[in-house]
């Protein structure tokens, strides 16, 4: 097997192959990626076995056959060449020799035959979307989702895929985000599905050139193809909660503040704030709002006063800082809306003014604040 290849088309397609190659597993191949050469055609997998990645480019002075070589090392050396054609041989013992007009160098591979294979989607449907819109909902939900191992199902995004729209939730069980994209025409899929968090990072990640994307949904795996590159991935089969039972529906208590005002007085306030706990409070009166923190393990304080439009009774509640920064930043408008309850209810953000199109409605949970 050989090939010659421009540095910067191996370079990019590593950079985008490396995202499935996992740092650490106690299986060794897959810290590798299959290089296959057919027809003058490279063709590069990835996969951590949940995620897989492939790459195709056209190469010269090829012959064809396979061999896994490990990303890491091909990775930094590529990344340290200067731009010119980089030309491999491997032996018949997958020793991969790398030749350049200033030196060469050996990697040892493994045979192609160790590597896990492709996955495969059985009884696949498509989902034609402007990638506009997919990018639209990736944005507004991905942050929402949870990191926590020990809940898989929390680690994606619930899409609902009806007639003419689509409902995207994620939530991490301290806040959930409900974006809803309404007036997409032509939806052949229908139905629900939980897309896992890291296929759609790695979706939002790439500069896209299409203006449709073609997602491909399986009994048990997603697909998505673009650019000459394709990624894949499991779809998390386990029941996602019932998201419309945590939603309060008896938030009367109407808060309307400047969102870069309360997000600037949000970073500074929690600076001062229990590195643990992140906790800070908010008192709020008919016009302004006491952002306010303390920490009484290292001694420090912090108080701001903003203006604010508030119809309830006056009250204190305390949140998460990071979380409430979270949430403040993936809003779009610059008014927002709070509706609240009761110190210990979830609140609710909404758009001041609401759009038809496009509907977003996120949900924080409070925390109980220190007496």
């Amino acid at each position: 097997m050989k090939f010659t290849i421009d540095k910067n088309i191996l370079l990019s397609n590593l950079q985008l192959i490396s995202k499935a190659t996992p740092l650490r597993s106690t299986i060794p191949i897959i810290s590798s990626a299959i290089f296959i050469v057919e027809n003058s055609k490279l063709k590069i997998r990835s996969t951590d076995l949940e995620i897989s990645i492939s790459s195709i480019c056209g190469v010269d002075n090829s012959e064809d056959g396979s061999i896994a070589i490990p990303v890491s090392k091909l990775l930094e050396i590529t990344n340290a060449m200067p731009n010119e054609k980089i030309k491999f041989v491997v032996s018949d013992i997958g020793k991969v020799n790398i030749e350049s007009s200033f030196g060469n160098y050996t990697i040892m591979g493994q045979s192609s035959e160790e590597f896990p294979s492709e996955q495969v989607l059985e009884n696949s449907q498509k989902l034609i979307l402007s990638t506009k819109n997919l990018k639209e909902i990736i944005i507004n939900t991905l942050y929402a989702t949870s990191s926590d191992d020990l809940k898989p199902v929390l680690q994606g995004v619930l899409l609902q895929i009806m007639n003419n729209k689509i409902i995207s939730v994620a939530t991490d069980g301290h806040r959930l985000v409900k974006f809803e994209k309404n007036n997409i025409n032509n939806l052949d899929y229908r139905g629900n599905i939980v897309i896992p968090s890291k296929f759609l990072s790695l979706i939002n990640s790439q500069n896209i050139n299409e203006k449709e994307s073609t997602i491909l949904i399986g009994d048990n795996h997603i697909q998505i193809e673009f650019n000459n590159n394709i990624i894949s991935s499991r779809i998390i089969k386990d029941p996602f909660p019932d998201y419309e039972s945590v939603i309060p529906k008896e938030n009367k208590k109407t808060l309307i503040v400047d969102k870069n005002i309360f997000l600037d007085t949000i970073k500074r306030v929690s600076i001062f704030s229990n590195k643990a706990s992140k906790q800070i409070s908010l008192e709020l009166t008919e016009n302004n709002i006491i952002v306010a923190t303390e920490d009484p393990e290292n001694i420090t304080t912090g108080k701001e006063t903003i203006e604010c439009n508030y119809d309830g009774d006056s009250m204190t509640i305390g949140y998460n800082a990071l979380y409430l920064k979270e949430v403040l930043q993936n809003q779009k408008e610059d008014e927002i809306k709070i509706l609240l309850n009761t110190p210990l209810n979830a609140a609710l953000f909404v758009a001041n003014k609401q759009n038809e199109e496009t509907k977003k409605l996120t949900l924080l949970m409070p925390i109980r604040l220190n007496d």
